[in-house]
């Protein structure tokens, strides 16, 4: 991100932090219905949330919007800036 904007966490990052926090991790590979691949992740929380991304690639920054999604769904509270949209879902 350029100055003065950044900060913003790649979506290996988010991985990493929520696997601290003792989130599960699962991810693989499908396939659309003329075979082409996309990256899928599941995340899982202690708390019983769930979060199911499809296309992300690990390198990818991710959004103060996309960074609240994930904390809600999961009922956590990550150390970046987010801005939560109540209807984003």
């Amino acid at each position: 991100m350029a100055y003065p904007f950044g900060g913003h966490p790649t979506f290996a990052q988010y991985l990493g932090w929520a696997k601290g926090q003792g989130c599960g991790i699962k991810q693989g590979i499908i396939h659309d219905d003329v075979g082409r691949p996309y990256n899928i992740t599941l995340i899982t929380s202690p708390s019983g949330g769930h979060y199911i991304d499809i296309g992300t690639q690990h390198n990818d920054r991710l959004a103060p919007t996309t960074i609240a999604r994930l904390d809600r769904r999961l009922g956590v509270k990550s150390p970046w800036f987010s801005v939560d949209i109540e209807d984003d879902d």
